[in-house]
């Protein structure tokens, strides 16, 4: 008899069978692995005791934890098994734990060795591409704490089992969490932070040396970092260049692109209607049909004077731009005076230091209640109305909600806008198929109140493809 287990494996990339491989061929295991679409198959001698044993101990010390993993089913079935030989190509994941035994005992023939290749999961190492970051353990603004010490971060941090598993697999992905120590956030003056496990052979070296010295974390500027969000359960890549599934040329304009190929891994890739939320590339909606793919809606580049003006030859919102000016003279002359995009100008709004879009996200995750005040997200002939959207915003300002109340408002009513459009996307063109992108998601509030109120429509999100450039 053998034993069968069926890996659900939310990605084309090979390393995580290839560590399955290394870890039978080292224990003499009866076995086969063989990876199918979204999927890797263990077949096991059960009667090979002796192997099995081996395997199971090397498997709970070796075998690291990957973000596309998924469920797993396990069965009993009389089948012949063949040997298997997998191989994988080679990636530019973080060093394995056989590596990080080797590069830490002083013993090792490899410890501190900074050009130890990885090939224990059956590939063919090659140098990776070479890190320009640096660490240091002075924070600047917009740094990545770097953990050199896991076993501090229940002190540091607060933090779910999900994130922790996705922060600790191979492959190290940032994760935004909240702070807990008082220390960290007077060093920061944050209460949130992107934080990151040693992801290569220069952050670990630079881990090695600080937890040396009794530092539990340092810092660094990421350069090209690889960000993921992980919301009820899904664990959402948003940006990366290393582990997430390549794009292929599919359409010269870079979102029409992307959606083009997430539409690919979709149950219909003949239709879909697309949410594109994004910082980077601006907000847009798709649709894919038998006549052609493109943005069908596309927000107009915000210009903060523009809006102001129309505002200003408003008869409603030019009384409601005097009495901000009035109660709030400095915020308004920084409004009059600066080109700040749309999230900055709500970051001025809302009196919060920093004028971004990751400022106003963080001051929503200070906001634990559920249900947010009805921000207007309205649409003319001529397109988004972002002065209705400041118009609304500055209300509240005047009506003195609290900030954090306020930002989570903004972002829920985004969410909710995504909802109503796609839904009116779909009556006109008669597509179910939706289809979610775009960096905003990185907001937990939008990313949740679209999976509870547009559940029913289930929604796809990619597992392998990241949500933006």
């Amino acid at each position: 008899m053998a034993i069968v287990q069926k890996i659900e494996y939310k990605s084309n990339n090979t390393y995580f069978a290839g560590f399955l491989q290394n870890l039978i061929d080292e224990s003499s295991l009866n076995a086969s692995v063989e990876q199918n679409k979204n999927e890797i198959v263990l077949t096991i001698d059960e009667e090979d005791e002796k192997g099995l044993a081996t395997f199971s101990e090397l498997s709970s010390k070796y075998l690291p934890h990957s973000i596309f993993l998924g469920e797993i089913s396990t069965t009993q079935e009389n089948i012949a098994i063949t040997k298997s030989n997998f191989t994988s190509e080679n990636y530019d994941i973080s060093l394995c734990s056989r590596c990080l035994e080797q590069i830490q005992d002083p013993s090792s023939m490899h410890y501190l060795d900074d050009s130890l290749l990885c090939n224990h999961y059956k590939n063919t190492p090659i140098e990776n591409k070479n890190d320009f970051n640096m660490f240091t353990p002075n924070y600047s603004e917009g740094s990545t704490l770097l953990l050199t010490d896991p076993s501090k971060i229940s002190e540091l941090f607060i933090i779910t089992q999900d994130e922790f598993q996705a922060l600790l697999s191979i492959e190290k992905p940032t994760v935004k969490v909240t702070i807990k120590d008082e220390e960290l956030k007077k060093i920061t003056g944050k209460k949130f932070i992107n934080i990151r496990s040693p992801y290569n052979m220069k952050s670990t070296l630079a881990t090695i040396n600080a937890k040396d010295s009794d530092l539990s974390y340092i810092f660094f500027n990421d350069i090209n970092p690889s960000k993921v969000v992980v919301v009820q359960k899904n664990t959402t890549i948003i940006r990366d260049e290393k582990f997430s599934k390549k794009l292929e040329k599919l359409d010269d304009d870079s979102v029409v692109n992307r959606f083009l190929n997430i539409v690919k891994e979709t149950t219909n890739p003949k239709n879909a209607i697309a949410a594109n939320l994004s910082v980077k590339n601006g907000i847009s909606f798709l649709v894919l049909n038998e006549v052609a793919s493109k943005k069908v809606i596309n927000f107009d580049t915000f210009n903060l004077q523009d809006v102001l003006a129309k505002m200003s030859n408003d008869t409603t919102r030019v009384k409601l731009l005097e009495n901000f000016k009035n109660k709030f003279p400095k915020i308004f002359n920084d409004l009059e005076t600066n080109a700040y995009d749309i999230y900055g100008t709500l970051c001025v709004i809302l009196e919060l230091e920093e004028k971004s879009f990751e400022s106003l996200s963080d001051k929503s995750f200070e906001f634990h209640g559920n249900g947010g005040l009805k921000i207007d997200m309205n649409f003319t002939d001529d397109g988004f109305d972002y002065s209705s959207l400041i118009g609304s915003v500055i209300s509240f300002k005047l009506a003195g909600v609290d900030t954090h109340y306020l930002a989570y408002s903004i972002f829920e009513a985004y969410g909710d806008m995504a909802i109503t459009t796609l839904n009116q996307l779909k009556t006109k063109f008669k597509i179910e198929n939706c289809i979610m992108m775009g960096d905003m998601f990185e907001n937990s509030i939008i990313y949740s109140r679209i999976l509870s109120k547009f559940q029913l429509s289930n929604p796809f999100f990619s597992k392998d493809i990241a949500f933006d450039d």
